[in-house]
């Protein structure tokens, strides 16, 4: 569970598509679904789907990932806490120890992929942990380009600046061109971005 000030960003369980989750979460009584009459649609936009708490001020929303398809789950409000036990009581959503174990029993590329992509998903908001460093570290060795691929897009979306030696490295030594360009451009966004001057990485310096 990864949290910025009241904001919390939760990974959903692999055996759970987005519309299994809204199901589910329909059927709460402590839960209200948001009109979609003015959800955004478009390839621009993650598509979403939206709930409230029963208190009218906590938001929760189902977001399908645009660039992995993968849904995950963002709350917002003064009950972000309740809702985040709440989903977990579900068994909706997974916390990260689990994912980080799937990263290290994940044998088949695909399996990789998902994996490491969760883990990304799962560490956004979070402060670098060096275990979960490490298992980015060895994704971004991984025999298969596709596997080192996802592993690079998902640092650029933790956006740690420890992430950043490793990306040079991937950027300078990767024998796949498109592996190393993609490190390339991971690196840039990171250095462009505001991550540099979050409280977390202010506390790292």
């Amino acid at each position: 569970m990864n949290q910025n000030q009241n904001q919390i960003r939760l990974c959903t369980r692999r055996q759970w598509t987005a519309q299994h989750i809204v199901d589910r979460l329909s059927s709460e009584e402590s839960l209200s679904i948001v009109p979609v009459h003015d959800q955004q649609k478009g390839q621009e936009v993650d598509e979403y789907y939206s709930f409230v708490m029963n208190d009218g001020l906590t938001m929760i929303y189902v977001v399908v990932d645009r660039a992995t398809s993968l849904p995950y789950i963002v709350l917002h409000g003064p009950l972000s806490a309740q809702s985040a036990w709440l989903l977990n009581m579900l068994r909706v959503t997974e916390d990260i120890g689990t994912i980080q174990q799937y990263c290290r029993e994940a044998e088949h590329a695909e399996d990789k992929i998902d994996a490491i992509c969760r883990l990304g998903i799962a560490a956004y908001f979070d402060e670098a942990q060096p275990e979960i460093v490490d298992t980015f570290k060895q994704y971004m060795r991984d025999g298969d380009a596709r596997v080192r691929q996802s592993a690079i897009f998902a640092t650029s979306f933790i956006g740690w600046p420890e992430f950043e030696p490793l990306l040079q490295i991937a950027m300078e030594r990767d024998p796949d061109t498109r592996v190393s360009a993609i490190a390339e451009s991971a690196i840039r966004i990171m250095r462009e971005s505001d991550w540099g001057d979050t409280p977390s990485s202010q506390t790292r310096s």
